[in-house]
């Protein structure tokens, strides 16, 4: 069965795409399948699939785990289970390196090497992607002012430790040599995306999964991904300076304030006219001279057999933004503020960023978003025998891993006893579960 493979860019529609097949499926009698056609998994489990391919986790913790490669393994099941065209689409994949790329592509070729795979990338102009990337990674707990961060992207090289994901996704020119290489330019598809023409997109979108013009509409299920205000940008910015300074865990942040306070933020407050900030003349130089790297190297590959859609040249966009800078405001809305805190309180009480009676009312969603502190419960006879050995090799492993840190603690009190009182040592001496009826309670146990 062919496959498309639609691996982003980040900030280019993706959510859009991803949204509008998702509000299809639901809203078609007989799903994607009455059009010929399948998307395996949900967004967020093609999401967890690609970090999984690709070894890479979220978070801005050195310890944060990275996604398990069984994630993969479990949406390439759905694929091969899958009929008709079968549409994957990730933002993560562009990251690929050359090799992990073509084992991608091997995966999706099955086993026999027969199966088609086409992969797709939509771009914008690299001065337009700046702001919008910045304003994503204020959402994931950047810290840095706008034109600070620009100066750390556009050093050369760039400055080590700052958002380092930026350019493994928007070197545009190094993204498609390298998927080229895995795929053969002639199995690419680049869509350049025309500010000036907003039903682009989904036109091109609906000609590459072979669906009736005007299928997809860009409306429907799916959130927002709108913009965010210069006042919203600057209330999250200071707040993850603050949570950054206390070392506030990546889970946590996840959970409250990406989908909670950022998400309820966006969803629920008009969107501004307008940009949030003016990208400064000596950034929108820079970018512009690497835009026209990309785009000699977007030529070379359409000579190679690569198809582009779209007017390429319109990644050289010299665009600014706002039309001048503006100092970052110190004052947020009231209502705006509001809804900030509402998306905590929500997200820690219901794990949604909306309550139950706004979702009642078709407002927000309840289902599928990631970064919650809640486990996603599936049926054991949906697990195959590996994926079961997983679960009870896991479980087995915190719990070794829990008593050896119980009894790690113990001999570490043990060996200061020379440090302690008489009565301190007569203390220490006393069983750990003494006063509990001589077992741990059910709270103290990784299993609890």
């Amino acid at each position: 069965m062919p496959t498309l493979l639609h691996i982003g860019a980040p900030k280019t529609g993706t959510t859009a795409i991803q949204a509008s097949l998702e509000d299809l499926k639901t809203r078609t009698e007989g799903g994607l399948e009455a059009f010929g056609l399948s998307m395996p998994g949900t967004p967020l489990e093609q999401a967890r699939g690609a970090l999984g391919v690709l070894g890479q986790g979220v978070g801005w913790q050195a310890t944060e785990r990275t996604k398990s490669e069984r994630h993969w393994r479990r949406l390439l099941a759905q694929i091969e289970a899958a009929q008709g065209l079968r549409f994957v689409s990730s933002e993560y994949l562009c990251e690929a390196s050359q090799e992990i790329a073509t084992r991608i592509v091997g995966d999706l070729r099955g086993e026999d090497g027969q199966d088609q795979v086409r992969v797709v990338l939509t771009l914008r102009p690299l001065t337009r992607i700046m702001p919008s990337a910045w304003q994503q990674y204020l959402k994931s707990g950047h810290q840095l002012p706008y034109e600070q961060w620009c100066r750390a992207m556009l050093s050369s090289p760039p400055k080590k430790g700052v958002t380092p994901s930026f350019w493994r996704r928007h070197d545009q020119g190094a993204v498609l040599r390298r998927w080229a290489a895995a795929v053969g330019a002639e199995n690419i598809t680049v869509v350049v995306l025309d500010p000036a023409d907003r039903g682009l997109l989904m036109r091109t979108f609906d000609e590459l999964l072979h669906l009736p013009a005007g299928t997809l509409t860009g409306g429907g299920g799916g959130r927002q991904n709108r913009s965010m205000s210069a006042a919203e940008t600057e209330l999250f910015r200071r707040l993850n300076v603050q949570l950054r300074d206390r070392d506030f865990p990546w889970k946590e942040y996840a959970n409250l304030i990406r989908y909670g306070s950022v998400l309820r933020t966006v969803e629920l407050m008009p969107s501004e006219a307008g940009a949030a900030v003016h990208t400064p003349d000596w950034a929108v130089e820079k970018a512009v001279s690497l835009a026209q790297g990309y785009r000699e190297a977007i030529g070379e590959l359409e000579k190679a057999g690569m198809t582009v859609i779209g007017n390429a040249d319109l990644l050289t966009e010299a665009y600014h933004g706002a039309e001048q800078d503006r100092p970052a405001p110190d004052l947020v809305p009231v209502d705006t503020a509001v809804e900030a805190i509402l998306g905590v309180v929500s997200r820690a009480s219901s794990g949604n960023a909306f309550f139950p009676d706004e979702v009642a009312r078709g407002i927000g969603e309840q289902e599928g978003l990631p970064g919650s502190a809640r486990k996603e419960a599936a049926r054991v006879e949906e697990l195959s025998n590996w994926e079961i050995s997983e679960v009870l090799a896991g479980r087995i492993r915190k719990a070794a891993h829990w008593r050896y840190r119980k009894q790690r603690r113990r001999l570490l009190r043990i060996a200061q006893r020379g440090k302690l009182t008489p009565e301190q040592k007569i203390e220490e001496l006393e069983p750990e579960d003494a006063g509990r009826g001589g077992s741990a309670a059910a709270s103290d146990t990784p299993f609890g």
